[in-house]
């Protein structure tokens, strides 16, 4: 489960609430939350309409072996 869903869950926020902040639609919302955030600017958005730090939804990469 990414961070942006993980969020939205403890948010107790349905995918339509977070998409008419982000200026989104629902299916969008969702895409993301299947995706995963990667960049800062995209995290930001989401964060306004989840009341949390960016860095929070920012997804890490998997290390290198």
């Amino acid at each position: 489960m990414t961070k942006l869903k993980t969020m939205r869950i403890r948010k107790k926020m349905l995918l339509r609430e977070i998409a008419a902040v982000v200026n989104t639609t629902p299916q969008t919302v969702q895409q993301m939350e299947k995706r995963g955030i990667w960049k800062p600017k995209t995290a930001l958005r989401y964060a306004k309409a989840l009341n949390c730090r960016w860095q929070d939804l920012l997804e890490e990469p998997e290390s290198v072996k």
